[in-house]
């Protein structure tokens, strides 16, 4: 089966297209995470695997990517962790409120 690997960059709202985020501002995050990537696979039942590495043209950063298996295109996987992992923000957000 083949994989995709999908770098934290690749989804954060503060990076411009040309600094590797590959999806719509709308639908990216600010300053994601690589656990947050790995809980939001899981909870969309997406089995992955974390690398710890830099991204090359911003190798200075911490981050990481993921791995997993390309089931629809890469895009729509891409949007599918970012809605979650916003998801994820707000119910943490609501718990800490209470």
């Amino acid at each position: 089966m083949k994989e995709c690997v999908i770098w934290t960059a690749n989804l954060d709202a503060k990076k411009k297209r040309r600094e590797g985020r590959k999806i719509a501002r709308r639908f990216a995050i600010p300053n994601v995470k690589i656990e947050e990537m790995v809980k939001a696979c899981r909870e969309l039942g997406i089995p992955c695997r974390v690398e710890v590495k830099k991204y090359p043209k911003s190798w200075w950063e911490e981050g990481g990517r993921i791995v997993i298996p390309k089931v629809e295109s890469k895009i729509r996987l891409m949007e599918k962790i970012a809605l979650k992992v916003k998801k994820i923000r707000e119910q943490e957000k609501s718990r800490k409120k209470k």
